[in-house]
């Protein structure tokens, strides 16, 4: 039996521009009391592990732009970082993941989830269907949607982690 080959979570940043992920990450650093008190401690707890911010022992007390420094660098660099953010990005976006979500089984995805966690040999798969773009999915969720206001990066973004699947050609790093 051979063990599934996953990609780092890492990987992800190669279809995620900088000022995207920048913007992604400051509106998770606004919006975190949004979220259950429960939601909040374990984001806390967790940004604090892996995010560290030069002079401050909390990185929550530094000023957000400082925060948001730190936060992209931990995320481009660090693949525990990825499962807690785009987790916690996803319950911040709740209506639009599930419309997402439901999109992607009238399509005929499967093993589709809000929540992961960072597990040491586990990542993104990379079974993406190779003749599938990200013009083709924002098309197509275009049509099923019509009445429906989303930004192409945030579809993409929430596409990627929903399914947990990577592009083959863009992703060997």
């Amino acid at each position: 039996m051979t063990e599934k080959e996953y990609l780092p979570h890492k990987a992800i940043n190669v279809f995620i521009e900088r000022d995207y992920l920048e913007n992604v990450l400051n509106r998770i650093l606004e919006d975190i009391q949004k979220l259950p008190k429960e939601e909040q401690i374990v984001f806390t707890n967790l940004f604090r592990k892996y995010v560290s911010v030069l002079g401050f022992r909390n990185p929550l007390r530094a000023p957000l732009g400082l925060q948001v420094n730190a936060y992209v660098s931990a995320f481009e660099k660090k693949d525990e970082v990825i499962p807690f953010t785009l987790t916690t990005w996803t319950q911040l976006n709740l209506d639009f993941a599930e419309k997402v979500r439901d999109w992607l089984e009238a399509e005929g995805w499967e093993d589709l989830t809000f929540t992961r966690t960072f597990e040491e040999s586990e990542g993104f798969a990379p079974d993406w269907p190779e003749d599938l773009s990200f013009d083709q999915i924002e098309d197509k969720f275009k049509q099923a949607n019509p009445d429906m206001d989303f930004a192409r990066d945030d579809l993409v973004l929430m596409v990627l982690w929903i399914t947990g699947c990577l592009p083959k050609e863009q992703s060997d790093l």
